[in-house]
């Protein structure tokens, strides 16, 4: 079984790119939401095995959105590695305590890297 990864990024071009290395990669089925809203919406009508959450999003920020999982039971225990530009120790400690599996500072990492993240996370959890 092929796992889904559900990559939320309102960044078009960073957003095809990290969907064509997960594609290629590993054959991820991979969906993509441009914002919070839609990340919501798309996880809970089809729920994936991993998310890689920005957090600067239109509609609702990623730390909202981290928020709102782990308020749904259906959805709150997907896990999630966060991808994003903000490297304050606020942001980080919130995002953990918020459970996510990873804090990954976008210009830091290159695609195989956060498609090797991906892997570690998935393998992690059995998947």
């Amino acid at each position: 079984m092929r796992n889904k990864i559900l990559v939320v990024e309102d960044d078009n071009i960073l957003a095809k790119a990290i969907f064509e290395a997960l594609r290629r990669a590993n054959g991820f089925k991979v969906e993509l939401a441009v914002d919070g809203e839609e990340a919501l919406k798309k996880m809970k009508a089809n729920v994936p095995d991993l998310i890689l959450l920005d957090l600067v999003l239109p509609k609702r920020t990623g730390e909202d959105v981290l928020a709102a999982m782990k308020q749904d039971e259906k959805i709150k225990d997907i896990p999630v590695l966060v991808m994003t530009v903000k490297q304050d120790k606020a942001s980080i400690s919130r995002c953990i305590s918020l459970g996510a599996r990873g804090y990954l500072i976008k210009s830091h990492y290159t695609l195989e890297e956060i498609v090797n993240k991906a892997k570690n996370i998935l393998s992690e959890i059995g998947n």
